[in-house]
């Protein structure tokens, strides 16, 4: 009763430390309880062995109850399988009466440093080195453990041991072998196979403790990451704008959603003097956390970059223009971002006041567009190399200025691959540039938010049944066919 009761108050005990166990975690411990009193019934009940008549027999119940309950109670409070392994070797060596003892641990599976994987020693650690060495290169028959000659046993023919009985226990789990616990005595014929059920009973314990640590240990840790991915995704949905800008020239309307909690895919609007509107929008390579961190990066040079510079000699030049813009932010980023990632870019400032927009692409999506006069839809064809593949100052000769006069009533698409590459039929299909290009015909005359949703319905409808695979964000800017007039 008392070791359900401690099952119980493991729960509580987290549950009161604000973590939230997973719903297995008690009945994990109910379980191993369960299976803990069956084995306490059965050492209790059993029948007493027949001791060698030169030996006089030892009471050694109570011991291993006791050995039991503190392998069991290692696990409900919590501790680390350090304890356990010192409790299963203490406990070994207490119930056979073993002179002298070690454990062998593999330590890809005990969760434990590797320089300590063999530190669990009971009076010989000089001479388990000797010994190992003898018996790894005979190992025994599958279930042969017990050696009651070790000057019989293979590779220690010829020599004269001090110690003559031998049990070499595996520590096995469902799916992993922990290592090997070796019990030694110096008179030989003195294990006998009541000892080797005890000890299986031991280790058996002692790898439901390891493993029902390992499972909570993994259930926290699940638990902290997403928490941190919780928090990761409000902060970048903090910066990601909500409160689109809005004028008598234009009007805008945006989507984002991201593959995973967090996301790559970044875009910003930045106000800049003499009604103009600079405009990114990116893709850092990658997903989850570790691209999140970079759109946070690039968010604040697009913000630092695009600043006004009180020493430029006219109007035009107090604001970087797109070329220069994407070779400063290259700069920046060759100092924090890994040499595995890049980040494609474009920036539009657009002067709606004089009728035009000057743009550079560094390795993006190419922008799709509608002109109005001539009725027709086409991709901007211009060069541009991504942020981060070339790290020196050359990387300005890859980037280029493109100018265009737009006309009342022409639309932008602006996006990532997250759109044209998402999956449909089989699996392999690809929405693809001239889906969206048809979709925009289509739709050129609606306003932008009308815009956006219709090739949003279109893209759902393509990859229902598929989970998405990238993160997707889609801009559309719509120049009103009403324009108001220049101001004088």
């Amino acid at each position: 009763m008392a070791l359900l009761i401690g099952g119980v108050a493991v729960s509580s005990l987290l549950a009161d430390r604000g973590t939230e166990t997973s719903s297995w975690a008690p009945w994990l411990l109910l379980v191993a309880d369960l299976g803990i009193l069956a084995v306490l019934a059965k050492l209790f009940f059993r029948p007493a062995a027949p001791v060698p008549a030169e030996k006089p027999a030892v009471p050694r119940r109570h011991d291993e109850i006791l050995s039991l309950q503190r392998l069991a109670q290692i696990v409900q409070r919590g501790q680390t399988s350090t304890q356990v392994y010192r409790v299963l070797l203490e406990s070994a060596v207490q119930t056979v009466r073993a002179d002298a003892a070690w454990l062998d641990l593999d330590p890809s599976h005990t969760g434990i440093d590797e320089t300590n994987a063999t530190q669990y020693y009971h009076l010989l650690p000089q001479q388990a080195d000797t010994l190992r060495t003898g018996l790894l290169a005979h190992l025994p028959a599958e279930g042969d453990y017990v050696t009651n000659d070790l000057n019989q046993h293979p590779g220690f023919v010829g020599t004269s041991q001090a110690f003559r009985s031998l049990i070499q226990l595996p520590i096995r789990g469902l799916h992993n072998n922990y290592g090997t616990l070796y019990l030694i005595k110096i008179e030989p014929r003195t294990f006998a196979p009541e000892d080797l059920n005890i000890l299986q009973t031991f280790t058996n314990q002692a790898v439901l403790s390891i493993e029902n640590l390992e499972l909570m240990r993994t259930s926290l840790e699940n638990q902290r990451t997403q928490e941190e991915l919780k928090i990761a995704s409000q902060v970048q949905d903090s910066l990601i704008p909500k409160n689109l800008p809005t004028d008598n020239w234009f009007e805008i309307s945006s989507h984002s959603l991201a593959a995973k909690e967090v996301g790559g895919d970044f875009y910003d609007f930045l106000h800049l003097q003499g009604r103009r509107l600079a405009v990114i929008i990116g893709d850092v390579s990658g997903k989850g956390v570790t691209a999140a961190f970079h759109m946070a990066q690039m968010k604040g040079i697009f913000h630092s970059l695009m600043q006004e510079n009180p020493l430029a000699r006219n109007e035009r030049d107090k604001f970087p223009v797109p070329s220069k813009f994407m070779a400063q932010a290259n700069t920046a980023l060759s100092h924090c971002l890994e040499k595995s990632s890049f980040i494609t870019s474009s920036l539009y400032i657009i002067d709606y006041e004089q009728g035009g927009f000057v743009f550079a692409r560094a390795g993006h999506c190419h922008t799709l567009y509608y002109h109005a006069l001539r009725e027709e839809v086409f991709y901007f064809q211009s060069a541009g190399l991504g942020l981060g593949i070339i790290r020196n100052d050359s990387y300005e000769k890859h980037i280029k200025n493109q100018f265009y006069d737009y006309s009342p009533g022409d639309v932008m698409v602006i996006y990532t691959d997250g759109i044209v590459e998402a999956r449909g039929g089989d699996g392999t299909d690809e929405y693809g540039e001239d889906r969206l290009k048809q979709r925009l015909e289509e739709s050129y005359f609606q306003d932008a938010e009308n815009i956006k949703s219709f090739i949003l319905d279109d893209l759902n409808g393509f990859t229902h049944g598929h989970p998405i695979h990238d993160d997707q964000t889609l801009l559309v800017i719509k120049f009103k066919s009403a324009q108001p007039l220049p101001l004088a």
